[in-house]
């Protein structure tokens, strides 16, 4: 947790970030910062750059330039691990070619009973397990095991009536 008011970091927020952005391939963060206030009293705007994403702290961070980069990682850290709960939940689909309605659309709970071949469901499965540990490694995992596998069923039943749904409007059937 970062303390501005002492401007002590209990963790290397910048660091962590740095090691996310190097685990995706994406390239370090880019950090640009605006000083507002006085010198002696310096506060300081930063906008974050990393991979497709932005991210400006909502307010001018008070204390050093190293303070408000640590305040800033934190801000972005906390709006990634949001992101990937979205994600994850279903809320959200992290693909540039689907509209937003069209997410919606494709994610719509089914409240009629369907039949799959076990294949496709064990496919379905593997593809969430993969999807969830690799959104989340397991040392930064902060779900317990009963909340990993409430979203692996979730998400694995997803995948299975969006394939299901789609095979149907290709007149595709399982034998």
């Amino acid at each position: 947790m970062t303390n501005p008011a002492n401007g002590e970091v209990s963790e290397n927020y910048k660091g962590l970030l740095i090691q996310y952005c190097h685990e995706r391939g994406l390239d370090q963060p880019k950090y640009t910062e605006t000083q507002l206030g006085p010198s002696d009293a310096p506060q300081w705007q930063v906008k974050v750059s990393y991979g497709n994403y932005v991210h400006e702290t909502p307010e001018p961070v008070p204390g050093s330039k190293k303070l408000a980069h640590q305040v800033a990682s934190q801000q972005v850290l906390a709006e990634i691990g949001s992101r990937r709960e979205s994600f994850l939940s279903g809320d959200i689909v992290e693909t540039a070619a689907v509209s937003s309605s069209e997410a919606e659309d494709a994610f719509v709970a089914v409240s009629e009973p369907i039949e799959v071949p076990m294949s496709l469901l064990s496919a379905a499965l593997t593809i969430a397990n993969e999807r969830l540990t690799s959104a989340q490694p397991s040392r930064y995992r902060t779900l317990t095991d009963a909340e990993f596998s409430d979203k692996l069923s979730k998400l694995t039943l997803k995948i299975v009536r969006n394939l299901m749904t789609e095979a149907e409007v290709d007149n595709i059937t399982f034998g």
